[in-house]
């Protein structure tokens, strides 16, 4: 336990450990806290709101070791619609509601908000969501997007350098803006970061609205024929596919429009300089 949460992984409410470990639920956690009833490290903690790393500190309730929480690893099909939150408003709908019952501890790895549907990753394993979350691991997220009218190439440009968002004063960017062939207003961007609201709120900033935001794919893991609303395992192999672009050198990219008007993308190693002929060559986006 300790006052910050730490570099090398995530720390979390007291109450939620108890309750991610299946001892009870969190209402019942602050009861047994707040009788003196929960020990962190042999010293008893009455303070609501502590928090602390499960995965190091030693926690006991009325005496006992606190039981080791489950991990599991799941690809959700959220609709539109619903909120990625425990808690809806009075007429709002959470994902909980569509979760198994035996997945209801799991947490999500950023959110998607009640109008965008698509591909959500949640775990009870608060080191894998640090993980996939933190900017500095660069897991990209695929959207598809439609938009009330198609972008320019100044407009690309502008979101491929980075759009000023208020009141968090961060610079918010596209790492790849690929237009579709068919449809003028649709288009599949990439994000490695992921600001509250980032798509919506970078393309209001110049002039354009969003009329449909679908999460393609987390990382390497897409939907494929994952029924809306349903929620199924990872298996241990896309468990390591998803953590393994912490990995990977970092990558600058950048778009341009052809002749005929379509984007294009170009991917450069940050510190392996492509040839003329590599820089030039055009890349489709992958399919999840």
């Amino acid at each position: 336990m300790s006052d910050s949460t730490k570099a090398d992984g995530p720390q979390i409410r007291l109450n939620k450990a108890i309750a991610d470990s299946g001892y009870c639920a969190r209402r019942k956690a602050d009861e047994l806290i707040a009788a003196g009833k929960v020990k962190v490290n042999g010293q008893a903690v009455t303070e609501m709101g502590t928090k602390v790393d499960s995965t190091t500190d030693k926690i006991t309730v009325q005496g006992k070791p606190l039981p080791k929480a489950e991990k599991y690893y799941l690809l959700f099909h959220k609709p539109a619609g619903y909120v990625t939150s425990r808690r809806g408003g009075k007429t709002q709908k959470t994902i909980y509601e569509l979760l198994p019952k035996e997945y209801q501890a799991a947490d999500p790895a950023g959110r998607l908000d009640q109008d965008s549907s698509g591909a959500l990753i949640l775990s009870s394993d608060g080191d894998f969501l640090f993980k996939v979350t933190h900017p500095s691991f660069h897991v990209p997220k695929l959207y598809e997007i439609v938009l009330n009218h198609p972008l320019t190439p100044a407009d690309i440009k502008r979101l491929q350098t980075g759009i000023r968002l208020m009141p968090e004063d961060k610079v918010a960017k596209m790492s790849k803006v690929l237009a579709d062939e068919k449809n003028p207003y649709r288009y599949r961007v990439e994000l490695l970061t992921g600001y509250n609201r980032q798509i919506r709120r970078s393309l209001k900033e110049i002039g354009h609205r969003v009329q449909v935001l679908h999460r393609v794919a987390f990382g390497p893991i897409g939907l494929g024929k994952l029924p809306e609303g349903e929620t199924r395992l990872l298996t241990e192999a896309e468990k390591n596919r998803l953590l393994s672009p912490a990995t990977q050198p970092k990558q600058r990219q950048h778009t341009a429009q052809n002749k005929n008007g379509q984007v294009e993308n170009h991917d450069q190693q940050t510190r392996k300089p492509q040839t003329n002929g590599q820089r030039h060559q055009k890349r489709r986006p992958s399919t999840p």
